[in-house]
């Protein structure tokens, strides 16, 4: 799955849409997410990636490390209305070669992004639901100052059942991230075609962008067999000691992956996903966010590894 890396940190992640479609999703039939369980409910994962060695439209290569520990809990206060609490933090570590600046400028080390949401569900008699989802991310190199690094926003949606196997909405992230407003539409479904296929977002919308889509194919209880695809979009400030003091970078691109999941139990899965980054690109902004410069690559193989529960 998304967002990932192969070297070891301590981590500490978030919840938001992923924790409310995942438990949809585990369902026979599609309820309306509020009333699908009467207690609180904790979840945990760590998702591992590594982005091969990729060639920069100019000179040089780089790779990637990324790492994503999400936590979460949800809490129903009625059968109408569930708010919960969101963590995360997420780890990357880029690795230049071969080179001493990115599209004219220096290029950036490790990008740390702690951050918090607080995910809100109401349920109406119509059978609609509206999802609202707040959080505040930190996104910023080390050595960035803290106070220059925050993004803001929301993630909104509502949707219904239509049917037993149909749960179907619209939504948007609205964020203000690093000097660049943005917003991503996105659609919310979960799907169950027949006894073996479903079509879900594999991920939470949010600063990345939207929620992508993923068909999966569940041959038995314990294994499944999905092919996603997702555009993400992470900003991150520069430290002051780069060259463009105080800057912005960004990476961009389309990632696409199969994924092989084995359930432990039932609410401890283990997954493993390879796949590959296209149409990435590396741009740099000055402080203000207008862009200095910015360096396609080349698509990247990527391979990773989720443990993810709930409790």
């Amino acid at each position: 799955m998304i967002r990932y890396g192969v070297v070891s940190v301590l981590l500490f992640v978030c919840f938001t849409f992923m924790v409310a479609s995942r438990l949809a999703s585990a369902q026979d039939k599609n309820e309306d997410y509020l009333s699908q369980r009467a207690r609180t409910v904790y979840s945990l994962s760590y998702t591992p990636v590594y982005q091969f060695e990729s060639n920069l439209g100019g000179k040089g290569a780089f790779d990637v490390d990324r790492h994503y520990f999400n936590f979460g809990l949800m809490k129903p206060f009625s059968r109408n209305f569930r708010m919960g609490l969101g963590l995360k933090y997420d780890f990357e570590n880029y690795n230049f070669k071969d080179l001493s600046n990115v599209a004219g400028a220096t290029p950036w080390g490790t990008i740390h992004r702690p951050g918090i949401s607080i995910p809100t569900f109401y349920s109406f008699k119509s059978n609609y639901s509206l999802m609202v989802s707040p959080s505040l991310q930190f996104s910023a190199e080390s050595g960035a100052k803290v106070a220059d690094s925050i993004a803001y926003g929301a993630t909104i949606a509502i949707a219904r059942p239509f049917g037993s196997d149909l749960y179907l909405g619209i939504g948007a992230a609205i964020f203000e991230q690093l000097e660049k407003p943005s917003i991503f539409p996105f659609i919310l479904i979960n799907w169950k075609i027949n006894e073996q296929f479903r079509l879900s977002n594999p991920f939470q919308a949010g600063p990345a962008g939207p929620a992508g889509l993923e068909l999966v194919f569940a041959p038995s209880k314990t294994w499944e067999f999905g092919i996603s695809s997702a555009f993400r979009t992470y900003r991150f400030r520069l430290a002051d000691k780069n060259a463009v003091s105080g800057g912005i970078g960004q990476d961009e691109f389309l990632v696409s992956f199969l994924k092989v999941q084995r359930k432990l139990r039932e609410n401890l899965a283990l997954d493993l996903s390879v796949g590959g980054l296209f149409l990435g690109e590396l741009s740099i902004e000055d402080s203000g966010g207008s862009q200095l410069a910015s360096e396609k690559y080349d698509p990247a193989p990527i391979v990773g590894l989720t443990i993810q529960g709930t409790f």
